[in-house]
């Protein structure tokens, strides 16, 4: 039985390689010149490697982290200490740094030392961030659920003052390239959630090298070794559809490719562009109309001289750059010379027309700013890096319109970060999970047989089974007492 996968990007290359495991025959097109698409890398005209962004994993990726092993690629991931450093004006640093303690101690400890040197907001406001973010990791299952009714910032300004949340922003802004003020509450706080669910899963991993070299050269090399096949430049340009079955596609705008199944990872702006009129009588097509795109840059500028000795993630606020880190000190056998800084720009709506000498203008004051050393270092060379950017924007309501991995057609089905998974908004994760899942259908529906591939995530849970009850016991009794007061005082009026 013959499969067009059409899309070469994380998800497309997962499922090609596990429906060739389930004895498919598979022949996967990209219409780009490389395969990989976000998640890749490059060499430019210098031989320097040019990454579309700043890509880093965390130890909650089980389904990524086990599609790494199966590739023999794990090692591959080096795993750095489970902090995040705060840039401030004038060279200031401020830590979150979290402890060996049990949940949710550890969380508390870290944010404990970031009070101590945090100087974005005040210190009173800093506690309503704490109490703010406490009540949303600990809110249960069927909270979280309604929270993806509301944005984070509607969510934030019901348990604080403005600006409390303010060092929870660059991470909002670079997971998902959009404001709190406009992206999905239960998206964020389902992050925040897992990231601080235990001691280590805070921990931050950066590829040993280009993503491109590590995973996407390997993928591809299993996919022939399997007797897949692969094309580049070759653009899906329409699907004919006829009855309830696709027919075939159109590549580039004239050659027809046949299959038996077809499986779609292209991103939901692309395919429903191609996909016939006759099917949005579908609810499940018309959702595609629903997403829209996040934009977002990442800029690469080389030092000829140390700048930090940092080797973690960077936060911060009131920037055009949001995350970033200094691959010089993550991957010193690689960029040498000098510190090498890999910025996300996010979200760009307001940048990403700007010339690039502009926008490295803007960055490298506020580079300087930040790191006053940096006024004395030269810039070897910039890149602002346009291609391979942007994922779906995470707005209140969204998730319910995300598809299922298979489709109201007979023989299509739909694989990418961006479609139905428990992994709220799109990354690398949410893309292996779903490649996963298509195969794990795929499997039921053509072949008869069951094929588990997904595994859930389970962090330690420390005292959080004893805390949380006690919590919610506490709010009642303080409800009944007020409750009380309240009663007490309308006798006396």
């Amino acid at each position: 039985m013959k499969v067009l996968v059409m899309g070469g990007g994380m998800s497309g290359l997962a499922t090609a390689i596990n429906l060739l495991d389930l004895g498919f025959e598979v022949e996967l097109v990209e219409a780009d010149e490389i395969f990989g698409g976000r998640a890749s890398s490059w060499r430019d005209e210098d031989g320097d490697m040019i990454d579309n962004a700043l890509h880093v994993f965390f130890p909650y990726y089980a389904n990524l982290i086990n599609f790494f092993r199966k590739m023999g690629i794990e090692e591959n991931i080096l795993w750095k200490q489970t902090e995040f450093y705060y840039m401030q004006a004038g060279g200031k640093e401020a830590v979150l740094r979290f402890a060996d303690l049990p949940a949710p101690f550890h969380a508390a400890a870290a944010f404990y030392n970031l009070l101590k040197s945090y100087t974005g907001i005040p210190k009173w406001k800093l506690l309503f961030t704490a109490a703010g973010m406490a009540s949303g990791v600990m809110a249960p299952e069927r909270k979280m659920e309604k929270l993806d009714e509301i944005t984070f910032g509607q969510w934030a300004v019901r348990r604080g003052p403005t600006d409390a949340f303010l060092p929870m922003e660059p991470g909002i802004n670079g997971l998902t390239f959009t404001p709190s003020w406009m992206v999905s509450a239960k998206v964020m706080l389902n992050w925040f959630r897992k990231v601080t669910a235990d001691p280590d899963s805070a921990r931050v991993g950066f590829a040993n090298g280009g993503l491109g070299d590590i995973w996407v050269d390997t993928c591809l090399k299993y996919i022939h070794e399997k007797g897949g096949k692969t094309e580049l430049r070759k653009a899906v340009t329409s699907i004919n559809v006829e009855g309830n079955r696709v027919r075939g596609v159109i590549i580039n705008g004239e050659e027809e490719r046949a299959a038996d199944l077809y499986v779609s990872c292209l991103p939901p702006f692309s395919l429903r562009q191609v996909l016939p009129r006759d099917v949005y009588r579908y609810e499940y097509f018309r959702n595609l109309w629903y997403f829209h795109y996040a934009p977002s840059l990442s800029l690469q500028i080389w030092f000829d001289r140390k700048l930090t000795d940092v080797d973690v993630t960077f936060f911060s606020n009131n920037c055009i750059f949001n995350t970033y880190a200094d691959l010089s000190n993550v991957l010193p056998h690689i960029f040498t010379g000098g510190s090498m800084f890999e910025m996300v720009l996010s979200p760009a709506d307001n940048i990403e027309g700007l010339p690039d000498e502009v926008i490295f203008d803007i960055a490298i004051g506020q580079i300087r700013d930040l790191f006053p050393i940096a006024r004395e270092a030269e810039v070897r060379k910039y890149k602002v890096v346009r291609e391979r950017q942007g994922v779906y924007r995470a707005y209140p309501g969204m998730e319910k319109r995300r598809p299922y991995q298979r489709s109201p057609l007979d023989n299509l089905y739909l694989a990418g970060d961006y479609t139905r998974t428990h992994v709220s908004s799109g990354g690398m994760e949410a893309a292996i999970w779903t490649a996963n899942h298509c195969a794990e259908i795929i499997a039921l529906d053509k072949l008869g047989k069951f094929h588990t591939l997904n595994v859930d995530w389970k962090p330690k849970a420390g005292l959080v089974p004893i805390i949380r009850p006690a919590t919610q016991v506490g709010g009642i009794m303080v409800a009944l007492a007020l409750a009380r007061g309240a009663l007490r005082l309308l006798k006396k009026s």
